[in-house]
């Protein structure tokens, strides 16, 4: 096979590959290993197109075989760390990835921060995912996960400076702007907060959570006019949203209408008979509590 041929079957796999049609992308690459046994990249990329189908066994097989041929081969490496990661093999992901560790190249550190924030190892995780973000500093995706790191660790205010320089990188990500809102009210800055749970509604009308946090920052500053308008704006699109509704009988406990907030906790309830919300806060009415306080 000349590499005329070689070029035309890696375009057809490149092809298979996009389209999502997996066992075509092994039949190409089984065919360019059998004819060029020693290309090690041939055999990463089935490994590769393994892990894309969910076969980790395959996957893990294939790379160990290419292994064999060179230890020290950063791709194999990866993948193989990355095939032990979907197995919820942390360990011997660990142990692929960790011989890659002194070179820099993000997604391995971003990898490691991961695997090590599921062990509960945060300051390692935090160091990797620093690495990461040092090294591909436009990474949205590294930049999530160094802030929820910090946010997870305690701290708040490192998290906020995190993903506020993220935010100022990509400024339509939803997702980044509703973090640092998270960020900004476990740093008790409530105005901030305000701010950027309001762009990460406005990005992405549909996040209710953000919705839902603003309202909850807007009462943390006693501005209670403005949290029962945004809660009532939830509930106007969506009759059922829980979450709005509890939101609002607490609301209501703020402002010592003990009536509106117990309506408001059996209204849940007649939705969601278990929510522990609900009941735990009734527990404290009693018969004499359904009067509206003077």
């Amino acid at each position: 096979m000349n590499e005329h041929r070689v070029s035309q079957l890696l375009d057809e796999a490149r092809y298979y590959e996009d389209h999502g049609m997996w066992l075509h992308a092994v039949q190409v690459f089984q065919r360019l290993i059998d004819a060029f046994p020693d290309r090690l990249e041939f055999r990463t990329r089935l490994g590769n197109v393994y892990l894309e189908m969910g076969n980790l066994p395959a996957a893990e097989l294939v790379l160990l075989q290419a292994l064999r041929n060179d230890a020290q081969n950063p791709d194999v490496l990866y993948s193989l760390g990355i095939a032990c990661y979907q197995s919820d093999d942390l360990e011997r992901a660990l142990f692929y990835l960790q011989q890659l560790a002194g070179r820099k190249l993000p997604k391995v550190h971003y990898s490691l921060g991961l695997i090590y924030w599921r062990q509960g190892e945060l300051a390692h995780a935090e160091r990797h995912l620093r690495l990461a973000l040092e090294y591909q500093p436009e990474s949205v995706d590294t930049a999530l996960a160094l802030g929820e790191t910090l946010l997870r660790a305690g701290k708040a205010l490192d998290a906020v400076t995190v993903l506020a320089t993220a935010a100022a990188r990509a400024p339509k990500d939803s997702g980044v702007q509703h973090t640092l809102g998270i960020a900004r009210v476990a740093a008790e800055q409530w105005e901030e907060a305000i701010l950027a749970f309001r762009t990460a509604s406005t990005l992405d009308p549909s996040n209710e959570d953000a919705r839902i946090a603003m309202a909850s920052a807007y009462m943390k500053l006693r501005r209670f006019d403005e949290a029962e308008s945004g809660l009532k704006g939830i509930l106007h699109e969506n009759q059922s949203s829980v979450r709005a509704m509890l939101a609002l009988g607490k609301l209501a406990l703020l402002k010592s209408n003990k009536q509106r907030a117990e309506e408001y906790f059996r209204q849940v309830l007649s939705i969601d008979p278990d929510n522990e919300d609900a009941l735990e806060q009734l527990r404290y009415f009693t018969p004499h509590d359904s009067s509206a306080s003077p």
